[in-house]
This record gives structure tokens, C-alpha cells and sequence, in this order.
């Protein structure tokens, strides 16, 4: 078999969209890409952060090492990836995860030298294909995520905003207030790292755009303060591939002061309620299973239920 190597170019949207299709009509991990969204991975990633493998002209797997700013005391970097059904065990997809961490490794090297270094590998329940090879390079199991789903057109619990918080949209002046109200929440959560103005825009306001109107926080009407948040976003390749619109909760947090009286969860009943009315079918969200915050439960009381299980793996690359 005669594979060609090399970094992903701006070029091969088109054909990294065709790889996705392939591999989700195999997999069945009800994850659906688009031009966009390859357009925000070779933005995050530098050339030398990427692999793309073919064979002739045919795009058949690719790898990315995807790192935040921020990191403290450990980086963090994600390793994506996918091999085309047709070329699989053949030994791509281990080559693919051998040379995405010499990417992690350079990465490391210029950003954050001084850290301890860890690749994170996620991988659905379904894909045990890449569970095994990332067993076998020498990755341990160390986190579960569960991918929950609310269905907008069952009965949703209703729960009435608390008195003394007022529920405020999501308007560009309030972004920077909201940036530092993750970063605040988000402080204390496994692989979470602080995120700078660019990196806050970029991922978290413009793309995919966030739905305005069914994003929102809680302002305190004593202190003035910003209590509580929830980002509502809407997946474009999502919504063409499924034929109907599903409200994405990209982030929910509360401030430690203010924990435990109901704030989030009365938020998302508020905002589910109103994406119904808005023609939402459906509303998803991943959290992590070993959350301290209790924020399974909170989104189990606002009507989310487990569709599907994601285990982290690790392996220390220092």
C-alpha cells in the first residue's frame, strides 16, 4: 500500500468533510462535520500540529494535536483524529497516533516547556477500534464523559428563576463579564485551563455563532454580580445531517458563593422552554461524570438523559 504523508493544507476541507461522513456512517457516534468546523480546526492548529495520510488522491485518515492556552502545572493536549473505514487495520490509524504525539511534543516544546505533558485521547463507547490502539500504545482510561439529550417535545420540568436574580440575554457588552465568569467557574474542573479575549471569541461567541437568545446568565440584584451562565449554540453540520435542530449547551457554570440554590438549573429550564418555542427539537450537552459541581444532576433535573459515554484516555508524554 503506497500512503503519502503529510500536514494538512486549507485544500483538503472538502475531503476531510467526505472522511467524517465515512467514518460517522460506520461508527454511529451522532457526530456530523462540516467546511466549518475543518476550517476551525487548521485555524487552532499549525501546519506542524497536523497529519493527513493518502492514499493516491484519496484522503484516508488524519491526526491533530489541539492545545489550549492557559495551561498550569500540566498541558493538556487533545489528540483528534479518524481513519476511513475502508483503509482501517492496517496499522494507519497507530502510525496516525505515533506521529500526533511528536506533534504534542513540538507543541509542548515551544509553548509550554516548564509543564508536565499529557496526550488525551477521547474515545465513544462505540469506537473500540480506538480504545485498542490506544491501549496498546500505552493510554490509561482516566475520565468518563457522558453526552446527554433532552427531547423538546416531552413535558420539561419548569423551574421559576430564583427571587433576587434577574435573567439577562446574552448581548455582546456583557462577553468579556462572561469570559471571566468561566474561567472563574470552570477553575476547579478537570482539563480546563483559563481562556485568553482571542481564544474566548474564537470558540465560544463566533464559531459556530452562539444563539443570543437562548444564552443567558443570572445577575445578582444585590451584589450586581454574575451568578450564573448557560452558552447555547446551534451545530450547522448537525442540524443538515439530522434533518432538524438541536440546541448545543456548550458551557454551564455557577459561582462557588452562589451553588446549590437552583441557579442553573433554573436557567436551563428557562432557555429549553424558550428553544421549543423557537423550533429546537432537541437540546445536548456533555459533562464530565465525576463532576464535583453535582452537574449531572443538575442537568437530570432540568430533563437531560444519557445518550451516550465518552472514556478519556492519558498517557504522559514527558
Amino acid at each position: 500500500m503506497d500512503l503519502t504523508w503529510r500536514a494538512l493544507a486549507d485544500s483538503d476541507a472538502p475531503a476531510w468533510v467526505r472522511l467524517m461522513a465515512e467514518a460517522e456512517a460506520v461508527d454511529q457516534v451522532d457526530e456530523h462535520s462540516g467546511v466549518d468546523d475543518y476550517a476551525k480546526l487548521v485555524d487552532d492548529a499549525g501546519p506542524e500540529d497536523t497529519v493527513a495520510v493518502f492514499d493516491g488522491d484519496t484522503l484516508v485518515g488524519y491526526g491533530i494535536a489541539f492545545g489550549r492556552p492557559g495551561a498550569v502545572e500540566v498541558d493538556r493536549i487533545r489528540l483528534l483524529g479518524a481513519v476511513a473505514p475502508s483503509h482501517r487495520r492496517r496499522g494507519i490509524g497507530a502510525e496516525l497516533l505515533r506521529r500526533s504525539q511528536g506533534a504534542a511534543r513540538a507543541r509542548h516544546a515551544r509553548l509550554f516547556p516548564d509543564l508536565r505533558l499529557e496526550a488525551v485521547v477521547a474515545a465513544h463507547d462505540r469506537n473500540t477500534d480506538l480504545a485498542t490502539i490506544v491501549a496498546a500504545a500505552g493510554y490509561t482510561a482516566t475520565r468518563w464523559f457522558f453526552d446527554m439529550r433532552a427531547t423538546l417535545t416531552e413535558d420539561l420540568p419548569r423551574v421559576p428563576v430564583p427571587t433576587g436574580f434577574t435573567l439577562e440575554r446574552y448581548r455582546p457588552e456583557f462577553s468579556e463579564a462572561l469570559r471571566l465568569l468561566r474561567n472563574d467557574t470552570f477553575a476547579e474542573h478537570w482539563g480546563s485551563t483559563d481562556v485568553d479575549t482571542a481564544f474566548w471569541e474564537r470558540h465560544f461567541v463566533t464559531s459556530p455563532p452562539l444563539e443570543p437568545t437562548l444564552s443567558a446568565h443570572l445577575r445578582d440584584d444585590e451584589t450586581g454580580d454574575l451568578a450564573a451562565f448557560v452558552l447555547s449554540l446551534q451545530h450547522p453540520a448537525d442540524t443538515a445531517a439530522r434533518g432538524y435542530k438541536e440546541l448545543w449547551v456548550a458551557d454551564v457554570g455557577t459561582r462557588t458563593a452562589w451553588r446549590g440554590r437552583g441557579l442553573a438549573t433554573a436557567l436551563l429550564s428557562t432557555l429549553l422552554h424558550d428553544a421549543r418555542t423557537a423550533g429546537f427539537a432537541t437540546s445536548g450537552l456533555s459533562v464530565d461524570a465525576d463532576n464535583h459541581t453535582g452537574a449531572l444532576g443538575v442537568y437530570e433535573r432540568a430533563g437531560y438523559k444519557v445518550v451516550a459515554k465518552f472514556t478519556q484516555h492519558v498517557l504522559a508524554l514527558d
